[in-house]
């Protein structure tokens, strides 16, 4: 067999090969792993290219020729190996153990000889129970599961299941099925209300993105929202619900309906690709929509990346004279320090931390002294997921006023919005 000159292992076309031949009639357990070390570019970039070979020697060195059950392994490109071990006589969790340990092992030596960078692998593992797939099946399956962990740092193997399969397939259809939507108009825009505790009245209305497939039924935006951000086409879902939502609004201007503020995602590619945005602010600032009726949503997470660039961006659309909120608040990492020098208008406390605070008394405090700094410092706060009227008697004690949840009603599409809050002449009451 060729090999590969900078590894020593068969090239990825001769594994294959090879591969099929070792597990045709086979008796002896195997599991098939699918490996690459996460952000390697980053790593040459730090260490040069030099030194990057030599963790590329490294990984096959640990996984590959100094591992005993090892039977074949290759380097299918770049910093992706596959590695076939042989595993009889265990159970699957001690399969399970030795192959974390394993990984585990290799990322605590390399972190001695590249301390200025966080060596992580990802895995997929497979457990070949017959010899009935082909060895690209098998692969394909380690890759399935591997993919579920991409950029998880907390992970380092995730073995392969059948529902993974099923998700995954559901993932490949995303894409073909989006670009038919919005090609045929057919994206939905739901909108859930935004209430005053104290009045009891709607003061907003937040804008959901919604897709159904063929038959239908509607598919959840945990599924195909992250499909979207992998694959860069969010940027497209999100122009497409800001102009609806500048239509929607100038729609009821000319009808002279009551008007609620429409709040509207931004995700994180919308703020980098700013030729994006300006297309669609120069689309919509023709339907003449008072700018006080829109408000941008941004999750706390996409100040994560580059603070002055995002700060730079949200500071223009604020001078366009719309109002922006940081989304999610609670669910990730943000320190009060860094919400000082933002520049938003409002703070959505995230569901799972108003949950958490309202269970003790400490929490409570927190929360509290959280809404009255905010408030001290001029930003509305507004409690998401509230669904009880205890919450909502809890909530207004911390100091909050305004709350969206399915306590007062659920995301809905647009024509029920409009005939239950919409559809009356402005100064009256739905």
């Amino acid at each position: 067999m060729a090999k590969d000159k900078l590894t020593g292992l068969p090239y990825y076309d001769d594994f294959k090969e090879e591969a099929g031949k070792l597990l045709r009639g086979k008796e002896d357990m195997y599991i098939l792993v699918s490996l690459n070390i996460v952000n390697f570019k980053y790593i040459n970039n730090v260490y040069g290219y030099k030194r990057g070979d030599e963790l590329l020697r490294e990984t096959a060195e640990h996984f590959a020729h100094g591992n005993p059950r090892c039977g074949l392994a290759s380097r299918i490109h770049s910093d992706r190996f596959a590695v076939l071990t042989k595993m009889d006589g265990m159970t699957d969790e001690a399969i399970m153990e030795r192959i974390d340990n394993r990984h585990k092992e290799f990322m605590r030596k390399m972190d001695e000889k590249y301390p200025m960078t966080a060596v992580h692998i990802n895995a997929g593992a497979y457990i070949i129970r017959g010899d009935a797939e082909s060895i690209s099946a098998i692969i394909d399956k380690a890759e399935v599961a591997r993919k579920t962990i991409t950029d998880n740092y907390r992970r380092t193997v995730c073995f392969y299941s059948e529902e993974m399969e099923l998700s995954a397939n559901v993932e490949r259809s995303i894409v073909p099925l989006f670009e038919a939507s919005l090609k045929e108009d057919r994206i939905l825009v739901y909108l859930q209300p935004k209430f005053d505790i104290d009045t009891q009245t709607i003061v907003g209305a937040e804008a959901l993105a919604r897709m159904a497939d063929q038959d239908g039924n509607l598919i959840s935006p945990a599924v195909f929202v992250p499909v979207l951000e992998k694959t860069g086409l969010i940027t497209e879902l999100d122009a497409y619900v800001v102009r609806k939502v500048f239509k929607l609004l100038h729609g009821w201007i000319e009808r002279g309906w009551k008007r609620v503020p429409i709040s509207i995602n931004l995700s994180r590619m919308d703020l980098i690709q700013e030729d994006i945005w300006n297309q669609v602010s120069t689309e919509v600032t023709k339907l003449l929509v008072p700018r006080e009726l829109v408000e941008f949503e941004v999750t706390e997470t996409v100040f994560f990346d580059d603070l002055d660039m995002i700060i730079n961006r949200i500071r223009s659309i604020r001078q366009k004279g719309y109002r922006v909120s940081m989304d999610d608040f609670g669910s990730g990492y943000s320190s009060l320090t860094t919400v000082g020098v933002l520049p938003i208008d409002i703070i959505k406390f995230d569901r799972g931390f108003v949950q958490n605070s309202i269970g003790t008394r400490k929490g409570l405090e927190i929360m509290a002294g959280l809404v009255d700094i905010f408030k001290r410092i001029g930003l509305d706060v507004i409690c998401e997921g509230v669904e009880t009227r205890e919450e909502e008697t809890i909530i207004r004690a911390c100091g909050c006023s305004y709350v969206q949840g399915y306590l007062y009603d659920r995301p809905m599409p647009i024509e029920e919005f409009e005939a239950k809050y919409i559809k009356i002449p402005i100064g009256g009451s739905p």
